[in-house]
């Protein structure tokens, strides 16, 4: 699949999810660094002060918050490390439902994209 795109525009592509990569990586290095100091035994937790249990809500809030950043930064990188194993295999840009090409435009807005715009949607409505 990877012939139906111009080899300029593949570079591109790659250098995009290269970098998407990179930053992803780098993101969920510092939640994980994170999450890991409020784990710290040492820390002084607001929970062994004798405050209030709003103060225990919102430390909970928060864990909840970073929890669903790092999964979200977790399936991002998955999808991009996913594109990158297609764009390898040379079946990048290959709608994942139909097989149809992706179109190119689609590919520089997401260039993680594993289907056309008419199957993306069918999936995120859950059909």
């Amino acid at each position: 699949m990877n012939s139906e795109y111009p080899a300029e525009a593949l570079a591109e592509l790659r250098a995009t999810l290269e970098a998407k990569r990179s930053h992803f990586q780098t993101r969920l290095t510092g939640l994980r660094a994170a999450e890991g100091a409020s784990d710290d035994p040492n820390a002084i937790s607001r929970a062994d002060d004798s405050g209030d249990s709003g103060d225990d809500s919102v430390d909970l809030e928060e864990l909840d918050r970073e929890n669903a950043e790092s999964e979200d930064v977790e399936a991002n990188l998955s999808d991009v490390n996913a594109a990158l194993a297609r764009m390898d295999a040379g079946t990048y840009g290959a709608c994942a439902e139909c097989g149809r090409p992706i179109p190119l435009a689609r590919l520089h807005v997401l260039p993680e994209a594993r289907y056309d715009a008419e199957h993306a949607a069918l999936h995120e409505t859950g059909r």
